[in-house]
Order: structure tokens, then sequence, then C-alpha cells
């Protein structure tokens, strides 16, 4: 279990642990960004706030302002379980922990929107084109970032919502951009984009999704050498993504049972707009832990390792792990993966049957067997 490790604010210490946990001991459940914000809030009279919350990664933010009981809005199923695990640690209640996600967004006047800015610009685009429900003409909106992660796209995306873009003084190479005076004629553009292919797929894509702009290489790649699928077949694509592995299986095979799992609910949900829900199951979850114990004949997946702005290979590692645990006798693991991060010597270490199907300068596709 990763340390413990406290934050100070409102003359009290918080708790906080990360979720997923790391080995990595130089990473901390917060950053100077959540303490910036913090700073800021203190500035005002907290009594009285209404607050609501985006993308707060390990939940310092949420535990730090709980006794606002904040609204905090949720992409990854991964951020809940720290939020959960965050408030515990720090003995408070689940009751105050209220939270919904950027599809449903509750109403919820705030006096003040704080939003962790995220890697993905068109993420924080989609960001602040759906906090509408949550502002009021008078609503301030503190966005957070690392000095180092500053782009001047994200001036031209706040300008193209707000009136009124300022910036902070930097405090620990973290910085904030203020904006005030929401616009009122924002033209309606449509959530999910299009994602043009070679498979004849109809792929839809909510923002801030794994490859944005086409299927990405090494996920062609992966589809070349995806086995004749039998009707009785239970396959899991893991990690999913938008989908676009379990739709081409679906096109080849509507008899089979698919489960899709991934801990991005916009991933989620741009994959329920792309594939038929007939004998098709979606998890959010960051774990494969399904109800009844479901063993599948094959499990296919293209592990992520960038996280924001971390790289790591850990959570792909946890993943393989629990592949193995979910295979059937005869099943089949295949990933595609960037040569490298050298995951063939990490899977021989858990499968019997480890094989490169196929490798390039970039790439490998790897199948394991128990």
């Amino acid at each position: 279990m990763h340390a413990i490790q406290p934050m100070q604010f409102n003359q009290r210490n918080w708790l906080l642990q990360r979720y997923p946990n790391t080995k990595n001991r130089s990473l901390r459940p917060w950053s100077a960004a959540d303490e910036l914000l913090l700073a800021h809030l203190e500035e005002l009279p907290l009594g009285r706030l209404k607050i609501s919350i985006i993308n707060d990664s390990h939940g310092a933010l949420s535990c730090a302002l709980n006794h606002l009981k904040p609204y905090t809005i949720i992409q990854l199923y991964s951020q809940l379980q720290a939020l959960r695990l965050n408030y515990q640690n720090n003995n408070l209640s689940l009751d105050h922990l209220r939270w919904g996600n950027l599809l449903r967004i509750e109403e919820n006047p705030s006096d003040c929107i704080l939003i962790k800015v995220p890697k993905s610009l068109e993420l924080f685009d989609f960001y602040l084109k759906h906090i509408q429900k949550l502002m009021t003409a008078e609503t301030h909106v503190l966005c957070g970032f690392m000095t180092r992660n500053f782009s001047p796209n994200m001036i031209s995306i706040a300008k193209h919502y707000f009136e009124d873009v300022s910036q902070s003084k930097a405090q620990k190479k973290a910085r904030l951009m203020i904006l005030k005076n929401p616009k009122s004629n924002i033209e309606p553009s449509p959530d999910f984009k299009i994602i043009k292919n070679s498979f004849e797929l109809p792929i839809k894509q909510y923002p801030g999704v794994f490859s944005s702009h086409q299927i990405d290489y090494g996920t062609q790649l992966l589809l070349k050498h995806i086995p004749y699928i039998d009707n009785q077949d239970t396959i899991l694509d893991l990690a999913c993504g938008n989908g676009v592995i379990a739709s081409f299986i679906r096109k080849q095979n509507d008899q089979c049972t698919i489960h899709l799992l991934d801990d991005n609910y916009l991933a989620l949900a741009s994959a329920k707009l792309n594939i038929s829900k007939s004998n098709t199951y979606f998890h959010w979850k960051n774990e494969i832990t399904l109800q009844n114990d479901i063993k599948f004949n094959l499990i296919l997946c293209n592990p992520p390792f960038h996280f924001e702005h971390e790289n790591t290979i850990e959570i792909a590692l946890s993943l393989f792990a629990q592949a193995k645990n979910h295979l059937t006798s005869d099943g089949q693991f295949m990933i595609v993966a960037n040569l490298h991060l050298n995951y063939t010597s990490h899977l021989q270490k858990l499968f019997n049957n480890v094989q490169t199907l196929e490798q390039n300068d970039k790439f490998e596709v790897i199948c394991c067997r128990i």
C-alpha cells in the first residue's frame, strides 16, 4: 500500500493516498496546482461558498473542502475509488460525497468551479462546454495546472466560453487561469466526433478518449490477428477505449458474448455508441472484478501506459495478472504494445506460452496462453 501523505489546508493535515497504488515514491496524491487552488479559495468566504470540482485526481480537493459538500464531476472509476479511500482515511462521511459525470451533470449552481486542467485540451474544451448547469452569471471558474504543461491553446479555449480570462502568478511551478463572465451566445456543437476508418466501422468518440483522430496503428495490427470467434465464445475487450476492437468482433460474429471494460466513463460511453447492445455488457471499472467470476475464451487489450502527464506500466502489469485469472483453460490473452515497453519479459513470468505474432520497429502483437 502506498504511504499516506499529509497535505496541509485550513489548519489541518489531510491524509491522502494515491489510487491505484504505485511503487514510485516520488509521486504524491496531490500537486502544487491543488495547493494553489485551495490557497486562492482561502481568500474567499468559504463558509458561504457552493463549490463544484472537476478532475480531482486523487480526491485532495474534495477532501479538503468536504465541509462545503462539494459536487464532484468524476470521469475515471479509479478517481471515484480514490475519493472513497481518502474520505475514509480522513474519517469523512461518504454521505457528503456528491458526484456526477460530464454527461449527467445535476442542476447544481455553484459560486466557484475548480478544474484541474487535463492533458487533453479537447477534453478541457468539453469541460467548459458542459459546466453550464453548474454556473450562474456570477460563477468564477478556477483552472489549475502546472506551468510546464501550459499551452496557449488553453487561453484560446477559455476565451471561447468566457469574456474575462486572466492568469495568476506562478507558485511552486503551478498557476491558475481565472474565468469570469460566461458567454451566452455559444454556437452548439456535437459532443462526439466520427472516426473514419478502412474497417467500415461506425466509430464515434467523445473527447479525452485514446486516439481521437483515427484508429491507432497498434490497434489496427491487433485486429489483423484476432482468431476465429465461435458463437459460444465469451470475449473481453479490456481497456476498451471507444470499443473499436469489440465493434470489429461484433461485425464478424453477432452471436458471441462480448464484455467491454474501461476506467474512463467517456470511453465506455463512446463504446456504447459503437456496438449493438445484444449479448454485450459494459463495465465502468478499473479492474476485472465482474459478477459470477466470468471466464473468457479471448481477452484483447491495447494496454494504456499514458495517464495524464505520467507514464507507467504498473497498471498494465496489474491488468495482465488479472487477465490470466479470468481466462478459460484454453483461452487466449492478446495484446498490442509499443516495443520499447518490453512486455514480453513480464508476460513470460505469468503465462506458460507467450508468442509474438507480429513485430515491427514500433509495435508487437503478443498472444499468451496459460
